[in-house]
């Protein structure tokens, strides 16, 4: 279960061990790690499913390429400024929203829109262009993922709480936020 939550964050292990890494988990944590494919969208955009389509065939095809790997993690962000229009979109949010607009600024960029697909926080491009998105993809820094042990507890029903040990690669911030995201299959 573990592996497949946090398959963004690099390699994990599930089993009970020491707090400090085994020394193959730390040359499997130098490889280069997959590449991250946010793609904001909206139940308001016409566009947005042959985009959702698009990034999952992509997804799809780079891990067959990869042997199984892992090449690109999808994070789909609903974003809620289509709301407007009638139809409110269930998954949207106002935190999605503002994380766009941050890669807009940092993108310098005119405008947001949907479907936009951000790779690994330095390139855009419309989410259904395919071969734009392959070719950032294939440009995109990979950085070397970490290995990190997960323990999950759960002390009550409904408690879940997931404690992270594991080691950096050197240079990386001795403190920073952890996002971890549930995927679906086949993403």
């Amino acid at each position: 279960m573990a592996p497949g939550l946090l398959a963004c964050f690099g390699r994990v292990s599930a089993t009970a061990s020491a707090p400090e890494p085994a020394t193959e988990e730390l040359a499997a944590a130098a490889a280069p790690g997959p590449v991250l494919l946010e793609l904001f969208c909206s139940q308001g955009c016409v566009a947005s499913p042959e985009a959702d389509a698009v990034v999952a065939r992509l997804a799809q095809d780079q891990q067959e390429a990869g042997g199984g790997e892992r090449a690109v993690v999808v994070l789909g962000f609903h974003v809620d400024y289509w709301d407007y229009r009638g139809w409110k979109d269930p998954f949207a949010s106002s935190a999605w929203t503002v994380r766009q607009k941050a890669y807009v600024e940092a993108l310098r960029l005119d405008t947001l829109f949907t479907p936009q697909a951000v790779v690994q926080g330095r390139a855009h491009c419309v989410g259904t262009e395919q071969d734009a998105l392959e070719q950032a993809v294939r440009d995109a820094p990979r950085y070397p993922a970490p290995a990190m042990k997960v323990t999950l507890q759960r002390p009550n029903p409904s408690t879940l709480q997931a404690s992270f040990t594991g080691r950096c690669a050197a240079g990386w911030r001795a403190a920073g936020a952890c996002w971890w995201r549930c995927t679906r299959a086949g993403w």
